[in-house]
């Protein structure tokens, strides 16, 4: 930042030129408030029922005191400008004074529940609980679902192309050596959209057959079953509901979106 150095001997130039630069660092000293928002308090501003106290505030980027009073929905500025008498005795107005404080002009349209106050840790430490809060995404491995289109993902964020088609599956417990069962390990991949039942997933049913007297079986026509001439007459193979043994979808229902990761250096 600029500076003066006030220190050295022999009496300083102190003139106008002085002044302005003095105010030059000041104002940007000041620019530094544009980073609380464009309207923020910074200090005071206690609410107690239906009144406001005095304290300070940003109103876009700019540092002023807050005159306090009766909570209204505007905040205006009010300037006053001062003349001071020069030394060749003509007065100049060059005293500016500016203050927000509640009010309606017509013009201004800030308003007061739009004011945003800082918390009491600060800044830095809200910075640090926030930056905490997104590391998993800091490096490989943290992505979040998005439900808009492809062409709408953020600028710095990409889609997960590996997880395409895919659900999340949380990884199972270990057992008592540390392991977790086979495909259930973090990283593992598995299931599919559908699946043809085995004979050992068939459940287990149950058909009526005469056993005396002759029976049409689907099949296998007309046969004579369990008759005393016919005792060691061979089974019958029956087939019940014959189908295709196609596969069947397992999916449930859904809705497609998409994974979506940051691009780590384009935050860098």
């Amino acid at each position: 930042m600029n500076r003066y150095d006030f220190t050295q001997p022999g009496g300083f130039p102190f003139d106008q030129g002085v002044m302005e630069f003095i105010q030059d660092c000041i104002n940007t000293a000041a620019s530094t408030a544009a980073l609380s928002g464009s309207l923020a308090i910074l200090s005071g501003c206690t609410v107690a029922g239906g009144s406001v106290s005095n304290g300070v505030v940003v109103i876009n980027g700019e540092i002023l005191p807050f005159i306090g009073g009766v909570i209204s929905a505007k905040v205006i500025i009010q300037e006053t400008a001062t003349a001071i008498a020069y030394q060749d005795g003509t007065p100049r107005t060059v005293k500016y004074q500016r203050a927000a404080k509640f009010g309606d002009d017509g013009v201004s349209n800030n308003q007061w529940t739009n004011f945003k106050r800082n918390t009491a840790e600060g800044v830095l430490a809200r910075l640090d609980r926030v930056e905490g809060l997104l590391r998993p995404f800091s490096g490989a491995g943290g992505m979040v679902w998005w439900k808009g289109s492809i062409a709408s993902i953020p600028a710095g964020w990409r889609e997960v192309n590996e997880w395409r088609g895919k659900f999340p599956m949380h990884a199972k417990a270990p057992n008592g050596d540390g392991v977790r069962p086979d495909g259930f390990d973090v990283g593992d991949t598995g299931g599919a959209e559908t699946h043809t039942l085995t004979k050992e997933e068939i459940p287990e049913f149950k058909i009526n057959v005469a056993t005396t007297g002759y029976a049409n079986i689907q099949g296998a026509g007309e046969k004579l079953v369990g008759h005393a001439n016919t005792p060691n007459a061979p089974d019958i193979q029956i087939t019940v509901n014959a189908g295709g043994g196609a596969a069947h979808p397992i999916l449930n229902p859904y809705g497609v979106g998409c994974w979506i990761e940051p691009i780590p250096e384009f935050f860098n």
